[in-house]
């Protein structure tokens, strides 16, 4: 049962590459004429619908393999997908939202202002894990 599901994984990922490669290919013939970025726009909203189904991948494939082998393991998964929940709630929280200080351009709305910003603090809580984590496993192995 677990090789049909990779197989399906497979062909999936053939099928997405395939789609990409012709959405490249229809915007270099498209190309950029007089300054309308339109093809540039798709592969972005490309790339955009890549990571969802590669987030929504990750998530329910992890679901259902947890859910045949093991149903304890669903536990672990919501703790997991959880944590995540919070660190992103506690990241927005954090975010100020203001605008960057001398600043020319056009205007920013408040929502992409407090988005960037939640962005930001997750890297730097991820970051500071990242860290935290390493001198934490150098201590443990040297204690040991």
């Amino acid at each position: 049962m677990g090789n049909k599901i990779f197989q399906y994984v497979k062909y999936a990922s053939w099928g997405l590459l395939l789609v990409g490669v012709l959405i490249v290919v229809i915007g270099a013939i498209a190309g950029l004429d007089a300054g309308d970025y339109a093809p540039v726009d798709v592969l972005l909203y490309w790339a955009y619908a890549l990571v969802a189904i590669a987030l929504l991948a990750i998530v329910g494939l992890g679901l259902y393999i947890a859910a045949v082998n093991d149903i304890n393991q669903l536990k672990k998964i919501g703790i997991v997908v959880g944590g995540a929940v919070v660190l992103v709630l506690v990241a927005w929280l954090l975010a100020p939202a203001s605008a960057p200080l001398a600043y020319n351009g056009p205007a920013v709305t408040d929502g992409d202002l407090k988005l960037t910003d939640t962005v930001l603090n997750l890297t730097y809580i991820s970051c500071a894990a990242s860290l935290v984590a390493i001198v934490f496993s150098t201590v443990w192995k040297a204690r040991k």
